[in-house]
């Protein structure tokens, strides 16, 4: 738990957040609509299989993106309807969201929004951006909704509510989010090409540029 520095309202929160989190049912009720939400994914697993040999025959990043971008909607269609997260909410828009710069690109060009270098590359999440805005976030909207990074498509919250969505910055965080592993992996494999080894894909993996959305767009969706 944070220290006694924080304000007091966010001590407050935090509290409420580690009593919600050792409470045995919110993993039992989180495991459960994991549960519903497999058997739902269970219906859409001939779709899943075409899209995946898309996805392997896609030529260009660009086009992987596209059914990356199709796999994590069928994901949606699953979860969704199981998890906390609903229109209107913005807590996950105020946490680090990490995508690669071909990425980047391809939100650049489908939005018109002014894509910038990076001034340092990291794959794990910057903490600064911690509680801080989206800066595609406008009146608690998405303002590239329909073109959102991957990451954005596929976090959701397995809770009941979105109490645990709300981190502090300094605080330790816990969410039950729904498994998007495979998701992930898909995500850095469509970025690397085929890899014959996992030596391959570990050294892939640190060729790979990626930062928090508001380094790359740090003006949001502002044209050029």
């Amino acid at each position: 738990m944070a220290g006694e520095s924080l304000p007091e309202d966010a001590l407050a929160l935090v509290e409420r957040q580690a009593e919600r989190w050792a409470d045995p049912r919110t993993q039992q009720r989180a495991q459960e609509q994991v549960r519903l939400a497999a058997q739902r994914a269970r219906a859409s697993e001939p779709r899943v299989g075409g899209l995946l040999k898309q996805l392997e025959k896609a030529p260009r990043i660009q086009h992987r993106i596209f059914w990356l971008r199709q796999l994590a909607e069928v994901f949606g269609e699953s979860v969704g309807p199981h998890s906390a997260c609903s229109a209107g909410c913005d807590a996950c828009c105020r946490q680090p969201v990490v995508l690669t710069q071909q990425e980047a690109e391809v939100i650049a060009r489908e939005t018109g929004a002014p894509l910038h270098q990076p001034a340092t590359w990291s794959a794990k999440g910057d903490e600064r951006y911690v509680a801080q805005p989206c800066s595609f976030l406008e009146d608690s909207r998405c303002t590239i909704y329909e073109h959102r990074p991957m990451v954005c498509r596929l976090m959701f919250s397995m809770d009941v509510d979105d109490l645990l969505c709300h981190r502090v910055p300094g605080a330790l965080s816990h969410m039950p989010y729904a498994d998007y592993s495979q998701h992930k992996e898909l995500y850095l494999r469509a970025h690397l090409g085929k890899v014959k080894s996992e030596e391959a894909l570990q050294a892939g993996l640190q060729q790979l540029k990626l930062a928090d959305i508001r380094e790359f767009f740090p003006q949001g969706a502002g044209r050029r």
